[in-house]
């Protein structure tokens, strides 16, 4: 992540009205510096302020043999802006002789002196006691100890650090009961935290244990992200602790937002969203089987745990081979469509034939819509892809631009390319006229007719086209924008965001099914979506998805009243059409 990137996040965590966020280790990097830098010059720091959220540093304790007022490290803590600091310590006595080299009485003065230096230097201080709950079942005594240290040295939270990820539950509370006991027999104004890994996938159940057991503090990661498998998702965290235990976490009003701000982080990590995460996923409160569909119909809670808009969610009928033809119905009323029980057996016979062929259309609401609408004998296609071919330069020579290339409906390859030329290979095309590279290109050429009103031959306007890109989707991608950009500028806005390919074995053959999922946005709106094409060829898969998100923003473009409708579609016009359309 870049510095931006963590101003981002920060800025949505703000937003949520998280208690504290964790900027970096002032001094370890220059990224870390740089945010600590703009965390006040951005107005972050007055947004955050106002919306009670502090920020807060992390560090270390002393090292040993120095004592607290010359470790550098304490001092790039008391140095930063942060009005709260976050140093770990080991709780572990293994851990102490074994990695540190410290006895544990020294590892106990570390604690101490740390905290102390820190809390005179004005600094609220958080000490993370690593390795807490291996180190409690080790020696009780030690561990516990560790903890109360810190609070009498004048620490605001102990938290308790399920390090290893290994810890169970039940454990998990009763040893943060132990704690929250001892510590406050201290007398000291100290309150116990929990900070867990997902290394047996309980980081959460661990978060809410342990809040039962008396921890005032979750700290967590967004989605879960953090080393290996991850940390407790403070998203989740927070959805179970008011909607499930009844415990404020959030102030009013941020729960709604919690599908929103878990995209938007996801996108910023440059992650795909899960959408199998509870709560905030696209499948959270997807829901496939007919016998479900019906019932959610009469009682929405048959089958939801909460309602799903109270974390900013949606529940979702799925398309897939399992659906039903209430499924079908029900999708078809949540896009506000009236479908005949005629035309939604004909959409569902035609998903059960796509997904015996290796798509999957659960998770690609696009390409479903665009089911729909071609199931409608009134719906006009905005255009109708006759041909294209893909191929690959070396890097000798590349190919035209986009810019190079005539784009009118009635220019022909013969306009670039001499006529001896244009039955050869477009490998074997290395003429003058093409663009001198290092870098290996993929050309297409593409031959497209785009409809005016409708999709007779009188409002027909033919487009071949030649382009080039980085790999065979962004050259066909360039290629049928040439051709459709001018009738529908509207593509100008609309980028493919990401995809994904998957290698589908068919079983008893050396055959295999490439399945490719494609995620596109509208960069003025923000709105994104989803097609998914799936073939024998990596390039008629990524065709049959790229042809399917282009027609969707067209259309709903047209919704938007941003063009007029192009005009009825015509069997006879898509016969021979290489598109699963």
């Amino acid at each position: 992540m870049t510095c931006d990137d963590k101003l981002a996040v920060a800025e949505h965590l703000v937003g949520l009205g998280v208690a504290y966020i964790e900027g970096g280790y002032p001094g370890s990097n220059p990224k870390d510096v740089e945010f600590f830098s703009r965390w006040t010059s951005s107005g972050l720091a007055d947004r955050a302020a106002a919306g009670g959220t502090k920020l807060a540093a992390f560090g270390m304790t002393r090292r040993r043999g120095v004592t607290a007022d010359d470790d550098e490290g304490l001092k790039a803590l008391t140095d930063c802006l942060a009005p709260c600091v976050c140093i770990v310590a080991k709780a572990w006595d293994e851990q102490c002789e074994k990695v540190l080299g410290v006895s544990p009485e020294e590892n106990i003065a570390m604690i101490e002196e740390s905290v102390a230096h820190l809390v005179a230097a004005g600094k609220e201080v958080m000490v993370d006691c690593e390795h807490y709950f291996d180190g409690r079942k080790a020696n009780p005594e030690f561990a516990v100890k560790c903890a109360v240290s810190a609070a009498k040295s004048g620490a605001k939270f102990v938290v308790l650090c399920d390090t290893n990820g290994g810890t169970l539950p039940w454990d998990v509370e009763e040893f943060t009961r132990e704690v929250k006991e001892a510590v406050d027999a201290t007398g000291a104004d100290c309150s116990v935290g929990i900070h867990c890994h997902n290394d047996t996938s309980l980081a959460v159940a661990n978060s809410i244990a342990a809040v039962r057991g008396g921890a005032t503090m979750v700290q967590g990661c967004v989605n879960g992200y953090g080393e290996r498998t991850g940390n407790a998702d403070l998203l989740v965290v927070a959805a179970n602790l008011e909607l499930k235990m009844g415990r404020t976490a959030l102030p009013e009003g941020s729960l709604q937002r919690l599908t929103q701000v878990s995209a938007a982080v996801a996108k910023l990590c440059s992650q795909h969203q899960d959408p199998r995460q509870p709560y905030m996923g696209s499948s959270a409160f997807a829901h496939k089987g007919g016998l479900h569909v019906a019932a959610l119909q009469k009682m929405p809670a048959s089958y939801n745990h909460i309602v799903p808009s109270l974390v900013g969610n949606e529940a979702r009928s799925v398309i897939s081979e399992l659906s039903g033809r209430g499924n079908i119905l029900s999708a078809a009323m949540a896009s506000g469509r009236e479908v005949s029980k005629e035309t939604a057996a004909q959409v569902l016979s035609q998903i059960k034939d796509l997904e015996s062929r290796g798509f999957v259309l659960e998770d690609a609401g696009a390409s479903v819509d665009i089911l729909f609408r071609r199931a409608d004998p009134n719906y006009r296609a905005p255009f109708n892809v006759l041909e294209f071919n893909v191929t690959a330069s070396n890097s000798s020579f590349g190919g035209f631009t986009p810019n190079e290339l005539p784009v009118g409906g009635d220019e022909r390859l013969q306009d670039v390319l001499p006529e001896d030329e244009l039955e050869a290979p477009f490998t074997h095309r290395q003429q003058a006229g093409y663009k001198k590279g290092s870098v290996a290109v993929n050309q297409v050429v593409v031959k497209v007719d785009v409809f005016d009103n409708d999709t007779t031959p009188a409002s027909r306007n033919t487009q071949l086209c030649v382009a080039e890109g980085n790999g065979p989707v962004n050259a066909l991608a360039n290629a049928l924008r040439l051709a459709l950009t001018d009738k529908f500028p509207q593509l100008k806005q609309i980028h493919l965001q990401d995809y994904k390919v998957d290698l589908l074995s068919t079983a008893g053959t050396s055959a295999a099914v490439t399945r490719v999922t494609m995620d596109f946005a509208d960069r003025d709106t923000d709105i994104t979506w989803r097609t998914v094409g799936a073939h024998a060829s990596i390039i008629e898969a990524s065709f049959r998805a790229l042809v399917d998100g282009m027609e969707y923003g067209i259309a709903q473009c047209s919704d938007d009243g941003c063009m007029v409708d192009p005009g009825p579609a015509h069997a006879a016009d898509r016969e021979g059409a290489p598109s699963s359309r």
